[in-house]
């Protein structure tokens, strides 16, 4: 499935749980992270709205063949994912102390 497709599901999803629960979810995360949008399909679904268990089945389908590959550690996981894996320090290095500088005034 296409990620428009999922990102049309999502929207639906998102505006339903918006005008019947007050609740805002973020749409394109939902399609990026298989995980946020398991959190927001068990949000669906512990509710009492067929038609919010209709869409959140919608959406679990089109998220169902998106693999998550297991992390070796725990901090791993979410670095390599989003994306911040090369922004850590190697183990045991501390981080450099900032520079002191001048800030001037605004005109």
């Amino acid at each position: 499935m296409q990620d428009s497709d999922k990102m049309a599901i999502a929207a639906h999803l998102h505006v339903l749980l918006r005008r019947k629960l007050g609740r805002v979810t973020d749409v394109e995360w939902m399609v990026k992270s298989a995980d946020y949008a398991q959190e927001v399909i068990r949000i669906a679904r512990a509710e009492a709205h067929e038609d919010l268990h209709e869409w959140a089945s919608k959406l679990e389908a089109a998220i169902a063949p998106r693999a998550v590959k297991p992390a070796a550690r725990s901090g791993e996981a979410a670095d390599s994912r989003f994306g911040f894996a090369a922004s850590r320090l190697p183990e045991g290095e501390a981080p450099a102390a900032p520079k002191e500088r001048y800030v001037g005034r605004l005109r």
